[in-house]
């Protein structure tokens, strides 16, 4: 009599294992985001604790260092306080945390919208944006296109919001030199008060342009960290009308710090 193999059905026992290994990988990305958007909207002075962010980013497979995590709190930071639409080029995580930032916000003028040139991808970000009703954040498909010195995102301006308040552009997640593309492309769309926090910038050229590009347009430009390629630029409310000549000097970067985590105010005694 021939004993019935009960893993015959459903494949080796190594392949079981792989499944139960996507399932439990799954189940900790769920526990850790859900309990990340309930912090986000109960108004928690600190949404993202460490453990908590850290874990998310671990079992999402982006292990987070520590120069990453600055950039996620400068984002964040920068999320609260911007008034109007955001920007991100390409998509990731970040596209749910901060899409749950807006939404809570309360300000119909405040989306995020995100370009990825990944069709596949966006077609996943759309549907975790749906399966955690993270309401404000819009992903917009569009293919990588060559663009003179640089590769941006092949779409018409005219389809994005009219402003931008900030705008996020990390090199791993998005086009090669986006942000130049971005910010020759969507100048004319930036609040005068605008933000852009751009992460690994690799190229001297590249810093360098952005360094005059803020000259140019009134703004100050700043390395948070130089080994990241992690730089701020921040526009001062108002816009030169002489743009200055090319002989001049490339301006000097100042170096900022990146925002510590908030502190949870001091318990008042009754």
């Amino acid at each position: 009599m021939q004993l019935r193999n009960p893993f015959r059905d459903h494949g080796s026992i190594s392949a079981l294992k792989t499944r139960a290994d996507i399932y439990g990988r799954h189940y900790a990305i769920d526990r850790c985001l859900r309990r990340c958007l309930r912090a986000i909207a109960d108004g928690s002075n600190d949404p993202l604790p460490k453990d908590l962010v850290s874990e998310l980013y671990a079992h999402w497979g982006d292990p987070l260092a520590q120069s990453g995590e600055d950039y996620l709190r400068s984002c964040f930071a920068e999320a609260r306080k911007a008034e109007g639409h955001i920007l991100q080029c390409g998509t990731s995580l970040l596209t749910l945390l901060l899409g749950a930032l807006c939404a809570t916000s309360g300000n119909k003028e405040k989306q995020l919208w995100c370009l990825e040139h990944d069709g596949h991808w966006a077609n996943l970000m759309r549907s975790w944006i749906t399966q955690y009703e993270v309401t404000a954040s819009h992903v917009i498909t569009a293919r990588a296109e060559l663009f003179g010195p640089y590769v941006w995102y092949a779409i018409d301006p005219a389809r994005l919001a009219d402003r931008f308040s900030l705008v996020l552009c990390d090199g791993s997640n998005a086009t090669p030199q986006g942000v130049l593309g971005t910010l020759d492309k969507l100048t004319d769309r930036l609040a005068l008060d605008a933000v852009i926090l751009v992460r690994k910038v690799g190229k001297a050229a590249d810093l360098k342009a952005l360094a005059q590009w803020a000259e140019t347009h009134n703004a100050a430009c700043a390395v948070v960290d130089k080994r990241e390629g992690f730089i701020k630029i921040s526009c001062r409310g108002s816009r030169p009308t002489l743009v200055p000549t090319a002989a001049a000097s490339a301006p000097k970067l100042a170096t900022v710090k990146a925002p510590e985590r908030e502190k949870p105010p001091a318990a008042s005694s009754a």
